[in-house]
């Protein structure tokens, strides 16, 4: 993360599950940051504090702790100027957070901040077997956005849906490869559809596994790339967490 936060290129940091920087040479932006899981198989990579001072917006899919960490979000609101665009279906849980610099959104919003253009998508939580979450709610959102010249596409957790299948391509495609997200048929699916430039892998290799959580903590990573054709796999990315990948 430091060495990125040096140069004026863009790139993007993997913060493990759907945790992301995004850096378009001068200001950062992230996703779904969860930094204080006791579940972790290692610490979160880089300077917490320098994150702290440096993040100018935190974009929140939904509300569990995987992705919405209270502890990760006060820290960031306590030491920084952070702000938070976090989706009706999480109002409830981010009363601690101050108001002043929270956003609320729901599928369909469209807005600009942090010099970011953002496209509120409709998320649907799934479960095991690829079946829908009895909790999921129809607030939930994954995030479209334009920022530092490309084009991103963060779904959060969902399953695939009508949406994808009409959207525009990206440039760079965050994908879900686990049983209760688009797994691996309907990651190929997606990634049919929106052609991105980049693939990334996400929401693996992050927490202790076992099996009452397999469904969610353990992602197909690999068998994802073997069933992408040759030039798919040459976009395709596994990422470490704390290392940069420059756009």
């Amino acid at each position: 993360m430091e060495q990125l936060l040096k140069t004026d290129r863009p790139g993007v940091v993997w913060m493990g599950n759907d945790g992301w920087l995004l850096w378009d040479g001068a200001r950062l932006l992230a996703t779904d940051l969860d930094l204080h899981s006791a579940e972790r198989l290692s610490p979160p990579p880089g300077d917490l504090s320098l994150l702290a001072q440096r993040l100018e917006l935190l974009m929140i899919t939904h509300a569990h702790d995987d992705h919405f960490r209270m502890e990760t979000c006060r820290m960031l609101a306590e030491q920084g100027s952070c702000r938070f665009l976090i989706p009706e279906s999480c109002r409830e849980k981010a009363r601690p957070l101050p108001q002043e610099r929270v956003q609320y959104v729901k599928p369909g919003d469209s807005l600009s901040l942090a010099g970011a253009e953002i496209a509120c998508v409709r998320a649907i939580h799934g479960h095991i077997q690829g079946s829908v979450y009895s909790g999921a709610s129809l607030l939930d959102c994954g995030y479209r956005l334009w920022f530092g010249g490309s084009t991103f596409y963060q779904p959060g957790d969902t399953l695939l849906l009508e949406e994808h299948l009409s959207m525009e391509p990206v440039d760079v495609l965050f994908v879900s490869p686990t049983e209760h997200n688009t797994w691996v048929e309907d990651s190929l699916r997606l990634i049919g559809q929106l052609s991105p430039k980049r693939i990334l892998a996400q929401h693996f290799g992050t927490y202790r596994e076992h099996p009452g959580n397999l469904f969610w903590a353990h992602g197909y990573t690999r068998e994802l790339r073997d069933a992408l054709s040759p030039e798919q796999q040459a976009r395709y990315h596994i990422p470490e967490q704390g290392a940069a990948v420059p756009l």
